[in-house]
């Protein structure tokens, strides 16, 4: 492939369809008596669930996965959802929920509620029920998950604030924000949003009979003013994260050197990220089956990102691909697929909502 070269040749986007209809729990219990005068939940992934989403090792795809996540087995140590919840009635406040753990487990008179599809709801918080207060307005957050989000001070039911590293932590970071009347939903629906974006990056050579190994990737800033991999959220009612110190021009981050070369030819495009890392070579990344997560930032702050990767034939030599500066929105992905030939790399990206693979429309970018 020749000396060290920064090649965008082409750049393709599909933008992902959005789709709605979540289901609508009614206020009656599951056997249609009386509603309750507890507070009850019920819990979503998405405002939709798509059945033929790609499944993760640790990525949250739809309703299903995140009920397991919560669920308790001899395999799985269950992660929790974190409540808050506060009421105001006239001038008088009050505390309902503080940080108070949700999961999916059996309690004597617990949820009487239908969950998500409509089946027996084993979503339950421990302690006693927690009753409603006449005629009360109420403010709930929510959070996933519980025990590896960094929450910092001032966080409740106002606000969720959390700190996030994407080069120490590669967690699905999940939020949801409720607000309502006393009573006026039961159970109520926490409709939990990915505060995150994430990334793939596929490889493939499209010469016939060209053939050679993926040895290394990263990524580097191209300029000071460039892409950040930590962030504080600050959520309220939106998914909101305040630029920070982007990582210095020319400094690699989110290496990954497989333990094993990837073979790239023209048969088949092979995933970065996706099997195990040579010790102390970027395993982190490796546990959301390619997926990166990365903070949401916007095109004016990421700046041009540059992939850069080595291969066998290549030997010392460091390729480097332009990635277009773009914005990166919670709760989309992103996979950049670069495609190799023996003079040059052409870049496409496809985009996509967390659980969709369809696209709506493409739009093409040439040099």
């Amino acid at each position: 492939m020749g000396n060290a070269k920064l090649l965008a040749i082409c750049f393709v986007i599909l933008l992902g369809s959005c789709s709605k209809g979540a289901l609508q729990i009614s206020g009656e219990g599951s056997s249609g008596g009386v509603t309750p005068d507890f507070i009850g939940w019920n819990v979503s992934a998405f405002n939709h669930s798509d059945a033929s989403s790609a499944k993760t090792r640790a990525l949250v795809n739809d309703y299903s996965a995140l009920r397991d996540a919560c669920t308790y087995s001899e395999m799985n140590e269950a992660e929790k959802i974190g409540i808050f919840g506060n009421y105001t009635f006239g001038d008088s406040t009050g505390v309902a929920f503080d940080n108070v753990d949700l999961w999916w487990w059996k309690k004597e008179d617990g949820n009487p509620f239908p969950d998500y599809l409509g089946n027996e709801s084993l979503w339950n918080y421990p302690g006693d029920n927690v009753k409603w207060k006449d005629n009360a307005d109420y403010v709930f957050k929510a959070y996933f998950p519980k025990g590896k989000v960094e929450l910092q001070p001032g966080s409740g039911a106002g606000r969720i604030l959390a700190v996030y590293d994407s080069e120490v932590s590669q967690y699905d970071f999940m939020v949801a924000h409720r607000s309502l009347r006393s009573k006026s939903e039961n159970p109520v629906s926490l409709r939990m949003q990915h505060a995150l974006a994430a990334l793939k990056f596929d490889f493939q050579f499209v010469d016939a009979g060209v053939t050679d190994k993926l040895l290394s990737c990263w990524l580097e800033n191209s300029g000071s003013n460039g892409f950040y991999t930590r962030s504080t959220l600050n959520f309220t009612d939106d998914i909101v994260w305040p630029h920070s110190t982007p990582i210095p021009s020319a400094t690699p981050f989110y290496y990954w050197e497989p333990s094993t070369p990837l073979n790239m030819s023209g048969t088949s495009a092979v995933e970065a990220y996706s099997t195990p890392a040579a010790a102390g070579k970027g395993d982190l990344f490796t546990k959301n089956s390619g997926w990166v997560l990365i903070v949401p930032q916007s095109s004016e702050t990421a700046g041009t990102l540059n992939l850069c990767f080595k291969t066998q034939t290549g030997g010392d030599v460091v390729y480097r691909a332009i990635l277009p500066a773009y914005d990166f929105m919670a709760g989309y992905r992103y996979t950049y697929h670069i495609r190799l030939t023996s003079t040059e790399v052409r870049v496409a990206l496809t985009i996509a909502e967390w659980n969709e693979r369809k696209s709506s429309y493409e739009v093409d970018f040439n040099d």
